[in-house]
């Protein structure tokens, strides 16, 4: 990172391999973290942002490539006076047609352009929160709960979120096709099982009532998206089958999830 500031970088593994070994060799300045315990990544997440002792907590994934600029663009954020920033993420596996769909399927919200200003959630691998902040939503809100509750509860506190378009992330990822579908259930499920906790006997029975049709809304949506930021739309029409197939498992899930609780589904999440 190019700027005139400290940071620190802690990083939070729970492989059980020789990743933990390779970021000793090649990054000493990194404070390591060592999960043997199986844990969701929301609970890694609620580790490294205890770990961590600046005033500041951005964060990103394994998957992500951050630019050079990146933490420079954070702070100028958040001097703007917002609590809460995030920016856009970009796909870094452009040559295959199942990336494309993998892609589409988790960031087709937040693909650029982004717009600039005020906005009701941000993506959770290019995003920075103000410590203070954090420390008082309750600590199992932060460890137990996908990202999207959090920001929930953090708009509850009647905290603005600021979207800033030049902050940009690029996930690169290789996927096979059973590796995703597996995700998408595990995701859904894990989701759907956390709502559930939060939700009446009514809307317990909405959300399942809905489930036949979520596919088709959530491609629906996928191509709101494409059709407004005027981009990436041969690739959207050219993975609709994959598309389609990830969606059906990931309505699947939803309802395995609201039935019957989500197992060990937050633990198989990558």
């Amino acid at each position: 990172q190019k700027c005139d500031f400290d940071f620190e970088v802690v990083v939070v593994d729970r492989t059980g391999d020789k990743t933990a070994q390779y970021i000793c060799e090649h990054f000493p300045r990194v404070d390591l973290i060592k999960l043997s315990a199986p844990c969701g990544i929301p609970e890694m997440r609620a580790v490294a942002m205890a770990q961590a002792r600046g005033e500041f907590l951005a964060i990103t994934e394994d998957h992500c490539i951050v630019p050079e600029n990146w933490l420079v663009e954070i702070i100028k954020a958040h001097e703007s006076g917002y609590q809460v920033v995030g920016g856009a993420v970009e796909n870094g596996s452009p040559e295959r047609l199942i990336d494309w769909a993998v892609f589409l399927c988790e960031y087709s919200a937040f693909m650029p352009p982004i717009a600039a200003g005020e906005t009701e959630f941000i993506t959770g691998n290019n995003t920075s929160y103000k410590r203070s902040l954090i420390e008082q939503v309750d600590k199992s809100l932060r460890k137990d709960y996908w990202e999207y509750f959090l920001q929930g509860e953090l708009k509850a506190l009647g905290i603005k979120f600021l979207s800033v378009p030049s902050l940009v992330v690029s996930h690169k990822k290789e996927f096979g096709f059973f590796y995703f579908l597996s995700q998408r259930f595990h995701y859904s499920r894990s989701f759907a099982a956390m709502r559930k906790r939060k939700s009446s006997v009514a809307e317990q029975i909405i959300y399942l009532l809905y489930t036949p049709v979520l596919p088709f809304h959530l491609i629906w949506r996928i191509a709101r998206n494409v059709k407004r930021k005027k981009r990436n739309r041969k690739e959207f029409f050219l993975s609709l089958p994959l598309l389609l197939i990830f969606m059906g498992s990931y309505a699947l899930g939803e309802l395995t999830g609201q039935l019957f609780g989500s197992g060990n589904s937050l633990f198989e999440v990558e």
